[in-house]
């Protein structure tokens, strides 16, 4: 055998690079353990070259679990005659795969039949956790975490194979139906007028916006207990969440807007309950997967709802939840090909409707992602699930939910727009804010972003596209408008960092706070007040301010964005935080992202709007020579 000494070059990576998961360049020493420090271990015996069969591994866990049994009996044994008689009984010799599987489930039956009854005993409402283990080791465990078969999930996780439900289950309750007082309760909000009202403003100054995980149609189907539409497509917490959202639109002397935090509170309290099981009976591993769509969804609102209000670390916090359980229940992959997964049969409708569901809490991540200046989570090359097409239109009865009483509304192709534009801020940021690089490096990135996002406005479809001009007389339909305020957050938001040092960031800034502009003043002369604004509206404005108080820019018109974020009918407590600051301060500050963190106004707010702080220094510092 060779010593360490006498090997110059090893076949196989050395002990410390397998554990460290590193590249081994198989010297002696290799460089990564020069690097840190360490003996470098070589290993001599490839065992990837001996592989025992499936019969045989499965053949050792029976023969352990056999004499573990007959170990548990000798320990319980009274005297040495029935202790002889356990030992006269072990046949060591003769185990076979069949006899040692067998043998084993017949010694664990019997000795939980004796056990259960002393563990029974003392918890006696609750099935003993180590019953369940034993009862299921030589079913569950030997055969489950080793056959692979079609359509079946195997993990190699500590946890149990159903930690994630990737594994048909028996059917189980939806939410709502578990008993007749969800039922009961869904019934009760149906015919409350404040709950129809705020459900009625939402659906018609704020959706679709960044909503667009909502399908209006099967929500209003299953809130009105339609029963053709399935019933987890609504749930209480959901439509809490959703009347805050939409009471928030009304006037503030008015009932409904007084009930905005007392429906946000609800609506938190009850979806929190469920997703921590704080509650015996809201344990969330008894819901199906496809139940666990409306707790994503009232997640998501609960952040919109304190975005504007400008609570960004419970909004941060309330997204990231939502995007993980979105995750758990495996709403980015194709359900065609798991649909051994969910408990309940999918229709071709429900297959549309959660494609529906995961694109628009993929476009809902990268807004929030480029608002508070944070990596996405969710990622065009992880998601398998086809991009949603037209789903079916509700023809009447849905007036009052509708900005067009009697226009269907068509979703799929504004989507899939918002995909693309979101797939380009996903290529451009690393190049842009994160790797290192010079100043004509970065700027050349943007330039290239930049003419992404000008072919991406060309290229719209007729009727969403818009110009300089069509935008002074719009009707500031919101079904239409949230297309636009979400091009022009991106534009502003990766331009603004470059705004002092690029030409071109200040030209694209200058025209796209002019048209921003525009639409303010056509909303205020159509309707007056700023009620019904929505949150795009009011990042559009924050960020045109910042812009503006920069002193790169003429500050022109920014009065008139003052005046709307200081309007008494602008129902946003982010507005009104944004606005008391200016006033309140004799000089000019940024109000967003350039903050340095750590004063006063960052840690009251948590304002971390666009890029992050780091990511303002680092391409605008006084330290980087435009080379």
């Amino acid at each position: 055998m060779k010593s360490v000494k006498d090997c110059s070059k090893l076949k196989l990576a050395c002990q410390s690079c397998r554990k460290r998961r590193r590249k081994c360049d198989l010297q002696m020493p290799c460089l990564n353990c020069q690097k840190f420090g360490v003996e470098c271990l070589p290993i001599d015996q490839d065992l990837r070259k001996k592989r025992y069969t499936t019969g045989y591994v499965q053949s050792l866990h029976s023969h352990i679990s056999l004499l573990e049994s007959y170990m548990r009996r000798l320990k319980e044994a009274n005297d040495d005659n029935e202790r002889n008689k356990i030992l006269a009984s072990i046949s060591i010799d003769d185990i076979n795969e069949e006899n040692a599987t067998i043998t084993a489930s017949m010694a664990d039956s019997a000795y939980l039949m004796n056990t259960s009854r002393t563990v029974g005993a003392v918890e006696h409402n609750s099935e003993p956790i180590s019953t369940i283990i034993t009862a299921n080791a030589s079913s569950a465990t030997s055969h489950n975490s080793v056959v692979h078969t079609k359509n079946q999930v195997v993990s190699s996780s500590i946890y149990s194979s159903d930690s994630l439900y990737i594994r048909k289950r028996d059917p189980v309750v939806p939410i709502g139906d578990a008993n007749e007082a969800p039922a009961t309760n869904m019934k009760n909000l149906s015919r409350s007028p404040l709950i129809l009202r705020a459900l009625s403003f939402f659906f018609k100054w704020l959706y679709p916006g960044p909503f667009t995980f909502i399908h209006r149609e099967t929500f209003l189907s299953a809130f009105f207990g339609d029963i053709n539409t399935k019933t987890y497509y609504c749930s209480e917490e959901l439509v809490f969440a959703i009347a805050a959202l939409g009471s928030r639109l009304s006037q503030s002397s008015d009932d409904l807007y007084a009930k905005s935090t007392e429906y946000y509170n609800l609506s938190k309290l009850k979806v929190l309950n469920k997703v921590f099981h704080l509650e015996a009976n809201t344990y969330i591993g008894s819901y199906s997967s496809s139940s666990k769509l409306a707790i994503v969804q009232t997640l998501l609102c609960l952040a919109f709802y304190d975005i504007g209000n400008g609570e960004n670390p419970l909004a941060w916090y309330e997204s990231g939840l939502a995007f993980r359980i979105a995750h758990e229940i495996g709403l980015h992959l194709n359900p065609e090909a798991w649909d051994s997964v969910y408990a309940d049969k999918l229709s071709h409708l429900d297959i549309e409707v959660r494609s529906r569901i995961y694109w628009g809490c993929y476009i809902a991540d990268h807004l929030i992602a480029v608002l508070f200046g944070r990596s996405h989570t969710l990622r065009l090359s992880n998601s398998t699930i086809p991009e949603t097409d037209e789903l079916p239109n509700i023809e009447t009865g849905i007036e009052d939910y509708q900005y067009e009483p009697g226009v269907s509304l068509h979703m799929a192709k504004p989507l899939k727009k918002l995909i693309v534009l979101s797939r380009i801020t996903e290529v451009f940021a690393s190049k842009i804010f994160i790797k290192a690089g010079s100043m004509a490096q970065r700027s050349e990135y943007l330039r290239k972003f930049n003419l992404e996002f000008y072919n991406w406005r060309m290229n719209l479809p007729e009727e969403f596209r818009w110009t300089k001009s069509s935008i002074k007389d719009c009707d500031n339909n919101p079904t239409l408008t949230y297309i636009w305020y979400h091009y022009y957050i991106i534009l502003l938001s990766y331009n603004k960092p470059f705004m002092e040092e690029l030409e071109q960031s200040r030209i694209i800034i200058q025209e796209t706070i002019y048209e921003i502009h525009c639409l303010l003043l056509s909303f205020k002369k159509q309707h007056k007040t700023f009620e019904r604004c929505n949150i795009y509206m009011v990042y559009a404005a924050i960020l045109s301010i910042q812009c503006l108080e920069s002193g790169s820019i003429r500050k022109t018109n920014l009065n008139d964005f003052m005046d709307f974020l200081g309007s008494p009918t602008l129902n946003y407590d982010l507005a009104k935080k944004m606005f008391d600051n200016e006033v309140s301060t004799n000089d000019s500050i940024e109000l967003l992202g350039t903050l340095t963190n750590g004063n006063d106004f960052t840690f009251k707010y948590n304002f971390d709007f666009t890029l992050l702080n780091e990511i303002d220094t680092l391409i605008g510092g006084s330290n980087i020579n435009i080379t």
